[in-house]
């Protein structure tokens, strides 16, 4: 185990970016201290804090925190998503030396325990422990409840393990994910279900009997069982690039019919098939789907103020799929750009089928978002409106301002705190697509009412819409004479 860190460190010592990993590492661990110092002073205050919050969190400090960390655990289960990476590719150099699996597979599960993220939960909880529970339940008690919590937290880093391993790709499974979040926020509001209740009734079981606190220790061993034997079925490479290849194959070849219509068609299924394989623009995809959930923090106010806010939601919830892919329309084609530009078709069929994709999918968007009917007629009203303003204006806009200096882009990369291709015109054309419906909405909405507003919205999609094929024309123009300086700029 030992020779194994010893490999790794010269691995990295050796490397011809030795200098620039450290110093990233450096300041990543700069701001990892930083985060996990604002937790801790957040944690010592939260003795004086929780009272204040209300009656309920006054009169049991202890069930209110309890019930809160259900929120925390979900909230570090996404973090760990984006943050943490699956060890699986680094077993590659130590394939072809006589070392024996299970102690490639141990040494790399260890490995990936050295992460902030596997402290954060300690510190958060370690303080309020002891100025609140440990003068009430004492020391035993104190230490089998973060124990407890701790133990949650190591079973969540070996679930992202687990999915990104195996259920990453499984559409399904995030569907459903995002479908008990919204369940549980909806009961909490307008039901009196709450799991949160319940989740903060089994920790103070922990502190009432502390011998409880096998029941997560028992469950962490066995998922640290089925992820050990997990990465033992799947130590060949080969394994692990036929199994990835197979499921992305298995979604795009449902779309096959798209090749039917023409060369268009055709264009928009190799787009497809390049979002599903490529690491960054699934991360854009699933956090699309992620944030359709957007609107519940916002709608059902029932407030005039809140009116204009609703739009904002219902523009970026029916576009979001259009706004986060679309501003990197053209930098997707990184290092492909003289490929396209060499095929035997129009360049301008190549723009329609851009436009058209996004298209599509602020429509699916804005179907998908139909429930939010449940808030009222007018948010179903505002949505629609918004979509339209999406299809006829937002999008093309973007489309255009897209060519404007794009960056190159690594596919391989996720999404979530990388600015890879982020340029002046990212910052700029979110102007125009958060302040041009308001700036439609405003006028109509003093002068009469909101829902004078939202049909003025609507009203400009569709005049939009009528004017896309002139859009699409100008684009194509300014693509034709760029086309040379975009293969330059966007070649790694």
């Amino acid at each position: 185990m030992i020779e194994l860190v010893l490999h790794q460190w010269k691995q990295f010592r050796r490397s011809g970016s030795f200098g620039r990993e450290l110093g990233f590492t450096i300041f990543l661990s700069f701001i990892a201290v930083i985060v996990l110092l604002s937790v801790f002073a957040l944690s010592s205050s939260l003795a004086e804090i929780i009272p204040k919050i209300n009656d309920k969190a006054a009169e049991n400090p202890i069930l209110f925190f309890n019930s809160f960390l259900l929120y925390y655990l979900i909230g570090e289960l996404f973090l760990r998503y984006f943050l943490q990476n699956t060890p699986a590719l680094d077993i590659q150099p130590y394939l072809s030396l006589p070392i024996r699996k299970s102690a490639t597979v141990k040494f790399l599960l260890g490995k990936s325990l050295v992460h902030p993220l596997n402290i954060l939960s300690l510190i958060l909880v370690i303080p309020f422990g002891k100025d609140i529970i440990l003068p009430q339940f004492g020391m035993i008690a104190t230490i089998s409840w973060v124990l407890s919590i701790f133990t949650c937290s190591l079973t969540i880093h070996l679930i992202i393990i687990l999915f990104k391993k195996k259920l990453e790709e499984n559409i399904w499974v995030w569907i459903i994910i995002i479908g008990i979040a919204v369940i549980n926020y909806v009961s909490s509001i307008f039901t009196n279900i709450d799991f949160t209740q319940y989740w903060g009734a089994m920790l103070m079981e922990v502190l009432a009997h502390p011998y409880y606190l096998v029941v997560p220790v028992a469950l962490l061993f066995t998922l640290n069982s089925v992820v050990y034997k997990a990465f033992i079925n799947n130590f060949y490479l080969e394994e692990l690039v036929d199994t990835n290849n197979a499921s992305s194959e298995s979604y795009s070849s449902k779309l096959s019919f798209l090749s039917n219509y023409g060369i268009i068609g055709h264009l928009i299924l190799e787009e497809i098939r390049m979002i599903i394989r490529h690491k960054r623009t699934r991360s854009v995809l699933f956090l699309s789907l992620l944030f359709l959930g957007y609107g519940f923090i916002l709608f059902g106010k029932n407030q005039d103020s809140m009116k204009a806010t609703e739009l904002f939601a219902s523009i970026f919830i029916s576009g979001i799929f259009a706004i986060n892919y679309g501003q990197f329309i053209w930098s997707w084609h990184t290092n492909q750009l003289d490929f396209f530009f060499t095929k035997p078709f129009a360049i301008s069929d190549w723009v329609k089928s851009r436009y058209q994709l996004i298209s599509i999918a602020t429509i699916t968007s804005t179907i998908l978002a139909i429930p939010y009917v449940y808030f009222g007629w007018e948010i179903l009203a505002t949505l629609f409106a918004a979509s339209l303003y999406n299809l006829g204006i937002n999008i093309p806009l973007m489309v255009r301002l897209a060519l404007w200096g794009p960056k190159p882009i690594d596919l391989n990369k996720g999404a979530f705190m990388n600015y890879q291709g982020t340029g002046a015109a990212q910052w700029i054309m979110g102007f125009p697509i958060v302040l041009g419906p308001l700036l439609v909405y405003l006028p109509l909405n003093l002068l009469f009412n909101h829902l004078a507003g939202v049909a003025a919205v609507g009203l400009a999609g569709i005049i939009g819409l009528l004017f896309r094929n002139f859009f699409i024309q100008k684009t194509t123009q300014k693509l034709q004479a760029l086309k040379y300086q975009l293969i330059h700029q966007l070649t790694i």
